[in-house]
């Protein structure tokens, strides 16, 4: 019998992996004895995962389950060998984006089942397959290897959020997560949660992944409110980060939900995101600041209407500017994200964004390097290379990338963007007293850490100037330490 299940998130991050945490509930409720383990990065805390390979060994699990993207592919690929290495009698299951578009690479690295797409159904029948011995060709939603041949089943439908249980908070120290503080509403120092309360993006740019998620669809209304009671109860939280792709999608829901927020006298600071063209009336912009709203984010992604059309982002320059005008004006702040280096971007593109930022006026600004993620247009067998070989997140291998602007060009647009906020997220933080008491701590207890820090961003190049590899350290600090 099967009935011991380790899950695995390959890299520890600042944010707690949401989606292994709903898989490992519904494991739970099937009746199944489950246990996590969050590895580590180890090039800013060496050795530390020895104690965690030993939990590994010592609940000697009968089932092993990796939740995986492509950021972490190549310390799963890791982590998957070292366990095939001393067992070939675990089944290992692989779950997550990067999986669901590249099964093949997982069972050449050691893997047994790959679950695709959203898997709290689909993991629970295979495991109930495997345990009564029946065949697994009939569970929707998998694939896997049977004489050299690769199998893929039937997809499953979307998952009926309302069926969704809450997350298996209780198997990690969300407590940390909740502490990290650098990782939840971007300025400020708060103990903060994490909620989805939808899964969806009906829209269709052309740099974004997973076709599942153009299913828009809803928790109710009810059961947003009792996870978000029961974080209160739990875990003291101050503020909430909404991590869904589009939490305002219509007046109608978000006015149904800060008015229960009202009525249950629920006093959070709500962080959430949305479109441009979602954005809708100014009544319910001024409900939300009632409520406790204090940013809305939003992919603003380039102030080149040629590059939206190219983006496939269905939005135009004046809808991003009446947005992030009746946003400020409610007295929310606007948090836009900019991507730059798409292969098709100019200096020209580039300098209609600078000055449409000039114009603009949001009050902080989050700049992403274009990356080729797989499942998109984007990416081809070269991307596929590099992912391979190489460690990979939204900074690493960006001089592998064919942009028309050089590369040290684009890190100077990058900055020169950044300075265009009307307000800086990290000096935001000088605010609040505890930021002092925590900065204090890290540079005269833990000066070793910060300097391993420095000289790991600086080897690897990613960062453009001392504070930001400074900054960096810390928030390793903080989700590590």
């Amino acid at each position: 019998m099967n009935k011991k299940v380790l899950l695995i998130n390959p890299r520890k991050g600042w944010r707690p992996a949401l989606g292994l945490l709903y898989v490992a509930s519904h494991i739970c409720k099937a009746g199944y004895e489950v246990k996590i383990i969050e590895f580590i990065d180890e090039e800013f805390f060496p050795g530390r995962n020895r104690a965690l390979w030993q939990e590994l060994y010592d609940f000697d699990p009968d089932v092993i389950g990796l939740g995986v993207i492509s950021w972490n592919r190549r310390v799963a690929r890791k982590i998957i060998e070292t366990i095939r290495a001393a067992s070939r009698n675990k089944v290992i299951i692989c779950g997550g984006k990067d999986p669901t578009f590249k099964p093949e690479i997982y069972f050449d690295y050691g893997a047994d089942f790959v679950v695709m797409h959203e898997g709290e159904e689909t993991i629970v029948e295979l495991l109930n397959c495997l345990n009564e011995g029946r065949s697994v060709i009939a569970v929707n939603g998998i694939a896997f290897m049977k004489d050299q041949d690769l199998i893929v089943t039937d997809r499953r439908p979307p998952f009926d959020l309302d069926k969704l249980n809450f997350p298996a908070l209780d198997l990690i120290d969300y407590d940390h997560y909740c502490n990290i503080r650098l990782g939840g509403i971007p300025g400020h120092f708060i103990k903060t949660g994490f909620l989805m309360a939808n899964r969806g993006c009906p829209y269709r740019c052309r740099f974004c992944t997973d076709p599942v998620r153009n299913i828009y669809r809803e928790r109710s209304i009810d059961n947003i409110i009792e996870e978000i009671k029961w974080q209160m109860e739990n875990w003291k939280i101050e503020g909430m980060v909404l991590l869904d792709d589009l939490f305002y999608f219509t007046d109608n829901r978000v006015t149904l939900f800060c008015e229960r927020v009202l009525k249950e006298n629920i006093r959070l600071k709500f962080y959430a995101q949305t479109r441009v063209d979602r954005v809708g009336s100014s009544k319910t912009l001024a409900l939300m600041k009632k409520a406790g709203f204090i940013q809305l984010a939003l992919g603003v992604e380039s102030g080149s209407q040629r590059m939206l059309d190219i983006m496939n982002k269905g939005t135009k320059l004046k809808q991003i500017r009446k947005a992030i005008q009746d946003i400020e004006d409610s007295g929310i702040f606007s948090y836009i994200f900019l991507i730059v280096g798409f292969p098709e971007e100019t200096r020209e593109d580039l300098e209609l964004t600078a000055r449409f930022l000039e114009v603009l006026k949001p009050s902080f600004i989050a700049v992403n390097y274009f990356m080729p993620m797989p499942g998109t247009q984007y990416y081809s067998k070269e991307n596929e290379q590099n992912l391979t070989e190489l460690s990979y997140s939204l900074t690493e291998n960006q001089q592998e990338f064919r942009s028309q602007v050089p590369h040290d060009e684009i890190i100077q647009y990058r900055n020169r963007f950044l300075s265009l906020a009307q307000r800086s997220a990290d000096l935001n933080l000088l605010r609040y007293p505890s930021f002092y008491a925590w900065v204090m701590g890290l540079f005269l207890l833990h000066p070793a850490v910060l300097l391993r820090g420095l000289f790991i961003q600086s080897r690897k190049k990613l960062y453009t100037n001392y504070y930001e590899a400074v900054r960096t350290a810390m928030i390793n600090h903080r989700i590590y330490g």
